[in-house]
């Protein structure tokens, strides 16, 4: 038997206060009457007293009391040996299949301590095993050893990345059955200091009795990767910046550019231990390239699937952007709005009337430049296309809005507009100028000093909901831009009208500026490229067809119709096409995996103490042949009788002292 908090045995010194009490107590003396003391002579008298202990059932029990309730708080425990064949553990074996697993030795080392585990285990235990990567897999029908062992021989490394934060959920079910007392989860992987969720509270495992962390990493080990971007495009030449990081001892490589295989250039990089360099390639002629551009180093090493790197070349036909007016002539707003989207090189745009609008016109981006326009049914249909992931660039307007579109936006009665625009232009004529802006988000930043030269001479009042985004304040704190979650999409809102009587914000060059920052956000950057990570799922909307690197369509013509998510499993370039134009994916490795960095020590302790395990990551754990039973359920139940028979004893036994 051992105790898990043997300080609390110091309370056995409270015996001694009952001891003590009882020592100190004693009868009245007897007491006679005397007729006179008139004629006694007055002495002086000595006694003595002997102290005698009284009562010793009533002290035993009490002693009694004050040492369960210190054996209680103590915890005793009785640690007994498990017979061999009877553990009846369930050996759960969550194994990292991700992609930094192809490094060179890892996997073959895990699959190693995955079988010791398997061999060292009781004929009665069971075994789980469950592939972790960017989904976490158990195929296996029963949970025999044999038939875990069978498991391991299917797995492989995946191209995606593993996050620990998600282990303990993705157990959760193998862990469910409350009966079972004896779960031990074995963590195999090479613990990448990357794949550390934020907080640390999100590697603890309910219902786990024992953790073990397993690490498959090894102190030589190295690796060399390269990312990079697309810097310009104009006309038959680009600039490519590529950053080349190294992990591990000083190596030289190799960088190059290819277009077809056929190398653009070429640059020889020495790297030094644990450092990256930044290249950047001018002046490319492109003229011959089709959709890709390759960054690629040589010679590869053993994780060769982040040696190379996919650049995506933007699309040579401008993107369509889809603008919501009155009637097919655009009002003023509209021919402001509709000159600062064509003064990029990269969109074209298209003027729809609002009551004709429907979901399948405007792919995922549409801008509303005077809100007026939105009747009933368009407001509707509106807020239809935000809910299921569209998303809007709209301007309040000037003119009385129908309801439907006032509870859309969120703007006040058309009386308190009107009369709040009143109040603005009669305080000033130079207007409200711009007070708090919000220079973290995507369409303001840079622009801080150009904002604040506007002036607003009117604007609507808005209702903004507690999860809508203050992006601009006016001086007197109200909201001029604000973004709103409607479902699946989001809503840019500009509080005032794009006309020259209620603000200057037109003419000025920071509209331009704030139009393309804002298509770029609420588009996802749709005129130019996207860049994801294997394992990564996008939503296409209805009406659009999502195509493979190979150009095969990803979604089956029944499917069109709808908005689904398609899983990007395949490194390549991904072709998106929708009513909007073309959209080039590119899928690479992602790069949080190339990063080797293991766990410090400490860390990877901490990690499995919130198992109870006491594990080495470096060498396989004995199976213990140990369990703990606690004794606190009986302890309690005898404490509660103990008290109940001193309260009974003392009440019917216990002579009371009377004064006289």
């Amino acid at each position: 038997m051992s105790l898990l908090a043997p300080l609390f045995l110091f309370g056995l010194l409270a015996a001694l206060l009952p001891w003590w009490l009882h020592r100190l107590s004693a009868s009245n003396p007897p007491q006679a009457d005397f007729g006179s003391t008139r004629f006694l002579e007055e002495t002086i008298s000595t006694s003595s007293k002997k102290r005698h202990t009284r009562y010793w059932w009533l002290l035993a029990l009490r002693v009694l009391f004050v040492a369960l309730l210190s054996l209680l708080f103590a915890q005793p425990v009785l640690e007994r040996l498990r017979a061999a064949g009877t553990s009846n553990v369930r050996h759960i074996l969550l194994i990292d299949t991700s992609l930094s697993q192809n490094l060179s030795g890892r996997w073959a080392k895990s699959l190693e301590i995955a079988n010791d585990i398997l061999d060292q285990a009781s004929s009665a235990d069971q075994a789980i095993v469950i592939s972790a990567s960017d989904r976490f897999v158990q195929s296996q029908s029963d949970t025999t050893i044999e038939s875990a062992r069978a498991q391991l021989g299917s797995l492989t490394p995946q191209n995606t990345r593993l996050d620990y934060g998600r282990i303990a959920s993705a157990v959760a079910s193998a862990t469910a059955n409350p009966a079972d007392s004896n779960n031990h989860l074995h963590i195999i992987t090479d613990a990448q200091a990357s794949a550390l969720p934020d907080r640390f509270t999100s590697l603890a495992v309910d219902r786990v009795q024992k953790l073990n962390v397993y690490s498959s990493a090894s102190t030589g080990d190295s690796n060399t990767s390269v990312t990079g971007k697309l810097e310009a495009s104009r006309d038959d030449t680009a600039n490519v910046v590529a950053i080349v990081n190294n992990y591990g001892s000083n190596t030289s490589r190799t960088l190059q550019v290819l277009s077809d295989n056929v190398a653009l250039a070429s640059k020889e990089l020495s790297l030094t231990a644990n450092s990256n360099i930044v290249h950047r390639f001018e002046n490319l002629d492109i003229s011959e390239a089709t959709t890709q551009l390759t960054l690629k180093i040589s010679p590869q090493d053993s994780l060769a699937e982040d040696d190379s790197w996919r650049l995506p070349l933007p699309n040579k036909d401008k993107t369509e952007l889809t603008i919501i007016v009155s009637n097919n002539e655009p009002s003023v707003s509209g021919t402001y709005v509709k000159a600062a989207i064509e003064s990029d090189v990269r969109f074209k745009t298209r003027i729809l009337e609002a009551d004709r609008f429907t979901k399948s016109d405007a792919g995922n981006l549409i801008i509303v430049p005077d809100a007026s326009a939105l009747s009933d049914r368009a407001a509707g249909r509106l807020r239809d296309y935000v809910e299921e992931g569209g998303n809007v660039l709209v301007a309040v307007g000037s003119t009385p809005h129908s309801a439907a579109a006032r509870s859309l936006l969120g703007v006040t009665s058309q009386s308190q507009s009107r009369q709040s625009s009143r109040q603005s232009s009669s305080q000033s004529t130079k207007g409200n100028g711009v007070g708090a802006i919000d220079q973290s988000h995507q369409s303001t930043s840079g622009l801080e000093s150009n904002w604040r030269s506007i002036s607003i001479i009117q604007h609507h009042t808005l209702e903004p909901k507690i999860t809508d985004r203050s992006i601009i304040e006016l001086s007197d704190g109200s909201p001029l831009l604000i973004e709103k979650r409607i479902g699946a999409g989001k809503m840019l809102l500009l509080a005032t009208a794009l006309d020259t009587r209620w603000t200057d914000l037109p003419t000025d060059s920071v509209f331009v500026a704030f139009v393309i920052k804002s298509i770029d956000y609420l588009g996802g950057d749709i005129a130019a490229t996207s860049y994801r990570s294997t394992g990564d799922a996008i939503s296409v909307s209805s009406g659009a067809q999502l195509l493979d690197p190979g150009g095969e369509p990803m979604r089956d013509l029944s499917q069109l119709s709808d908005r689904t998510s398609v899983r990007l499993d395949t490194p390549g370039i991904y072709q998106l096409r929708n009513s909007a134009g073309i959209q080039s994916i590119a899928v690479n490795s992602d790069a949080r995996e190339s990063d080797i960095t293991t766990i410090d020590d400490s860390t990877l302790n901490d990690w499995q103490q919130t198992g109870n395990a006491s594990s080495n990551t470096t060498t396989l754990n004995q199976p213990s042949d140990k369990s703990q039973k606690s004794f606190w359920l009986w302890l309690l139940p005898l404490l509660l009788v103990v008290a109940l028979l001193e309260s009974l004893y003392s009440h019917r036994h216990l002579w009371i002292r009377r004064e006289a």
